[in-house]
């Protein structure tokens, strides 16, 4: 096999694995690290973590994290894992994405979507609902209040219906693919010189 042709089918690879791999939004900036498994997200505050999961009752049975498919009443249940997070206040904060990091100076009231005053939830577990207007990426905050007054917030980010950072992997495959097999046959039809050996017989 040609290096042409190894370097086509490393481009056709490269592409079904981008077309299938989810676009991860759900990974934090500023603040504890945030992760996504599965279609069930996790805000961490040290080695303790509150798990996050989003559903559409109205539309399917289906759970989400990062890629909630559409707008309209979306619901989402917040599980506490460490039960000594059960006496600690929690407020809950959605914004719009700025694209910027967010910070202690964010003026995070005029980028909210929805927002819960801190409360404690002695259950261990609640559920907020909320109906998104508008496509978009959103962050959601969430803030612990320890015993001495310290607050610590984490955050994740996801995405409210189709937008065009979910088209990015199969666009960038499909470039690749193109310029590969572009630059293959450009090589493949190029008619060999004559050996000035051989023709001067």
């Amino acid at each position: 096999m040609s290096k042409m042709r190894i370097a086509l089918a490393a481009a056709i690879s490269l592409f079904l694995t981008l077309s299938t791999a989810p676009v991860a939004f759900a990974e934090g900036g500023a603040g504890p690290e945030a992760m996504s498994m599965g279609n069930m997200c996790m805000v961490m505050f040290g080695y303790d973590m509150i798990h996050i999961t989003a559903y559409q009752p109205g539309k399917s049975r289906s759970e989400y994290c990062e890629e909630i498919p559409s707008t309209g009443k979306t619901i989402f249940s917040f599980d506490i894992e460490n039960p000594s997070y059960r006496d600690l206040p929690i407020e809950v904060r959605f914004v719009r994405d700025p694209l910027t990091p967010i910070s202690s100076g964010t003026d995070l009231e005029s980028i909210t979507e929805f927002h819960v005053p801190a409360k404690k939830y002695s259950k261990g577990t609640f559920s907020l609902e909320h109906e998104f207007k508008a496509n978009g990426h959103y962050i959601g905050l969430v803030t612990v209040t320890r015993p001495d007054g310290k607050q610590e917030m984490s955050q994740y980010k996801f995405m409210v219906g189709e937008t065009l950072w979910a088209w990015v992997p199969q666009i960038a495959g499909t470039i690749l693919i193109a310029g590969c097999v572009f630059v293959y046959f450009k090589h493949s039809n190029t008619t060999p010189k004559k050996d000035k050996a051989q023709t001067s017989i």
